[in-house]
């Protein structure tokens, strides 16, 4: 398994990931949701590309959005868990995923 953050989020469609479950990541949601693997399937959108969006459409940037810090996003395809027996697509921090090589395949089964 190798740290997303070594990769660009644009590198990461398609991969198969892992999400992490130490003790630093037990307030995260999909920690608490039980998430355990997925598939990347896209970059998420920076605040800053949300904002040109939104000013494009003639609205003005949400103020809470300046207090916010940028972090590289991608869209999961989570596999089905407890919690979401269907899965779900959520956008993750790229700090909370492991990509998985096909040697870890089975170790989160």
């Amino acid at each position: 398994m190798r740290p997303a953050e070594d990769f660009a989020p644009s590198e990461l469609v398609g991969k198969r990931v892992a999400f992490r479950d130490d003790a630093g990541h037990a307030a995260c949601w999909h920690q608490q949701m039980g998430l355990r693997r997925g598939v990347v399937a896209r970059p998420a959108r920076t605040l800053a590309q949300k904002a040109e969006m939104v000013q494009a459409e003639g609205t003005p940037m949400p103020q809470e959005w300046a207090e916010f810090e940028e972090v590289p996003r991608v869209w999961v395809k989570t596999e089905p868990c407890p919690a979401l027996p269907r899965g779900c697509e959520t956008a993750v921090e790229l700090t909370c995923l492991l990509v998985l090589e096909t040697s870890d395949e089975g170790r989160f089964a």
